[in-house]
């Protein structure tokens, strides 16, 4: 009989340690012992109420009547008795797996899955990632946690602009997909705030991921995190096309450049290809009041609306890397970067006004361009 034991914990947990181990693990049923009735009965009320459906069974060397009574009162229907008989035993799990299907327990799956896509090299795509979900993890404190992945496997740079030293990455991750558990997770994972990070880790420009390792992933991630943002080189590997189809929304970086846009462009048509057109929203970044090509020109040439127009920040993005920081909250683009965090929760759709000359995009914050005059300079 296929049963595989996802965790063992040798304690009663408390509340909370106990709805992390039913998210990051998915069981479709808990054993409890016990020999501590009262606080297995606790137990058994806490993973009902967090994971409604998940079957019970309890074990244990005493059967008395008030045993029994407090488990089933507190939603136990299968107890087996020490020394246990194979074949109580094997009946027991078989009804529990009987059961599993028609009441699974419904473990709540994150759908908050963010993609940076870059149009080409060096459009900054990898620094929004990195400010945006800092500013995510903030924003989901109290509802839960978020994971920054770098899956840019040649040039990623999530872990050197956060100046984090592990020794650990996506590599390391997928090597171990599909045996992946809380405690291993910490050792992988680096905190920088409230924010968890997977570096790419060193150049593996020969080593790929295989679509099991990426759903595997994904399945523990969309059970351990709230909100998952995933940076992408924009090669477009068959591991990040899978990434991008998981995707809740793909944000495609420009800049108001004709090669940025042109490449963009390329992108857009093979993501229609992919039926992924839905999921893409447009960030032009880098913005100023002397761009030739104006928000409403970009999306001519791109056939979709601009999402979010972040301006041009070179002296504070440059202080942020060198601080190992995120861009100060208080500028232009900081707020901006908060009010695009703000529209991904919120469901990813910003009112479109009516249309506007180009310099009012510059003076006011419209719901359809988040975008604020910023500094002028040299690419950020």
């Amino acid at each position: 009989m296929p049963v595989v034991i996802l965790r063992l914990v040798e304690y009663y947990p408390s509340e909370t340690e106990l709805v992390r181990i039913l998210r990051t693990t998915g069981p479709q049923a808990l054993v409890l012992s016990s020999e501590d009735t009262r606080a297995a009965a606790g137990v058994a009320r806490q993973a009902e109420a967090h994971a409604p459906g998940i079957q019970l069974l309890g074990i244990g060397w005493s059967n008395s009547p008030e045993v029994l009574l407090e488990l089933m009162r507190a939603g136990v229907r299968e107890f087996l008795q020490a020394p246990f008989d194979l074949q109580a035993v094997e009946a027991a799990v078989h009804r529990l797996l009987n059961a599993a299907p028609r009441a699974p327990a419904g473990a709540e799956l994150s759908e908050e899955i963010y993609s940076f896509l870059p149009c080409k090299a060096g459009v900054g795509a990898t620094t929004i990632a990195v400010n945006l979900s800092v500013i995510l993890s903030e924003l989901c404190k109290q509802k839960g946690k978020v994971l920054l992945a770098d899956f840019d496997l040649n040039s990623g740079l999530c872990g050197f602009l956060l100046k984090l030293q592990s020794p650990h990455s996506v590599v390391d991750a997928a090597n171990h997909a599909f045996s992946l558990d809380e405690s291993l997770w910490r050792q992988l994972s680096s905190p920088a705030g409230e924010l968890d990070v997977l570096p790419s880790g060193k150049l593996a420009p020969g080593w790929r991921i295989d679509p099991a390792q990426i759903r595997s992933m994904l399945d523990f991630w969309r059970r351990y995190y709230s909100v998952i943002c995933l940076d992408h080189s924009g090669n477009l590997e068959k591991y990040s096309i899978e990434l991008l189809h998981e995707s809740r929304y793909i944000l495609l970086v420009c800049t108001a450049e004709l090669p940025a846009l042109h490449l963009a462009r390329e992108r857009l048509a093979l993501l229609r290809t992919l039926e992924l057109e839905s999921k893409v929203r447009i960030v032009l970044n880098r913005a100023t009041r002397k761009d030739v090509i104006r928000p409403e020109e970009v999306e001519k040439l791109l056939g979709l609306p601009v999402y979010a127009i972040l301006p041009n920040d070179y002296k504070g993005v440059h202080r942020a890397i060198a601080l190992g920081k995120t861009v100060e909250v208080g500028s232009e683009l900081g707020k901006r970067l908060r009010q695009l965090a703000e529209s991904l929760l919120n469901g990813g759709e910003n009112q479109a006004p009516e249309r506007r000359r180009f310099v009012e995009y510059f003076t006011l914050a419209p719901a359809r361009y988040t975008f604020m005059p910023g500094k002028e300079g040299p690419a950020s």
